[in-house]
């Protein structure tokens, strides 16, 4: 039986880094990497985001996946970025996911609030089990899928973003599912990059390959082919 601790977690923005949700952009992963955290983080609601100017968050965009975020958001918004510039000082200039929300730019989250290594090194303990009452882990995913997206898709309604880029297309069935409720979508023609867009509302949902890695977006040059591609998926959907 799922517990009320999990719902509670799992129904809020617990396992977001935050910014602003009022963005045009969003971001979404699938979960938070770095060492397996046998624990429930506490509820958090919209008030309390987290924002890349808290402490905590100091240097995160130094971090490899957080670098594609400045990347992509220079790119797709033409942001103002100075040759021998460093990310400190970019981030700081345009507010990147700062949960102001008059001028923060960006807001990053994950489809599952709890964090693994990686999708290899998966352990559902007996610490989990009880904390969740999902005996497997792929009883949580789904779950999640189902539940915690009907969440983030009244979040969705609510705020409008024009965009939300979620990394990993091998996760497109489920990302898409999350967003949208069902499971509708279709790839982009460009043969660079495997891309697969879907439509909830006034929103787009571009599911791409993962923000680095050695199969992922990994240079300047692919996340300018990633841009000009939803920049293009943009503007079609506006004549229509």
């Amino acid at each position: 039986m799922i517990t009320n601790q999990f719902k509670n977690t799992a129904l809020s923005f617990a396992g977001c880094d935050g910014g602003n949700l009022k963005s045009d952009v969003w971001f979404c992963g699938l979960e938070w990497g770095g060492n397996q955290r046998d624990e429930l983080d506490s509820p958090i609601d919209e008030t309390n985001l987290s924002s890349w100017s808290d402490e905590d968050f100091e240097g995160a965009w130094t971090a490899q996946y957080n670098q594609k975020i400045c990347w992509f958001l220079w790119y797709f918004l033409n942001l103002e970025w100075n040759n021998g510039e460093n990310s400190t000082t970019f981030v700081e200039r345009h507010h990147i996911l700062y949960s102001e929300k008059e001028n923060g730019i960006g807001f990053k989250m994950n489809m599952l609030p709890i964090g693994f290594p990686n999708r290899n090194n998966i352990d559902w303990n007996e610490t989990l089990k009880v904390l969740t009452g999902f005996s497997t882990f792929d009883e949580y995913r789904e779950w999640c899928v189902v539940n915690r997206g009907e969440f983030f898709r009244k979040q969705v309604s609510k705020y409008k973003p024009k965009v939300i880029v979620c990394t990993g297309i091998s996760e497109v069935n489920r990302f898409v599912p999350f967003f949208t409720g069902k499971n509708d979508f279709t790839y982009s023609d460009n043969t660079d990059l495997k891309i697969a867009y879907a439509q909830f509302e006034d929103t787009l949902i571009c599911v791409c390959p993962f923000f680095g890695g050695a199969s992922g977006i990994n240079s300047y040059e692919k996340m300018e082919i990633l841009v000009k591609d939803i920049q293009k998926k943009l503007a079609l959907e506006e004549r229509d």
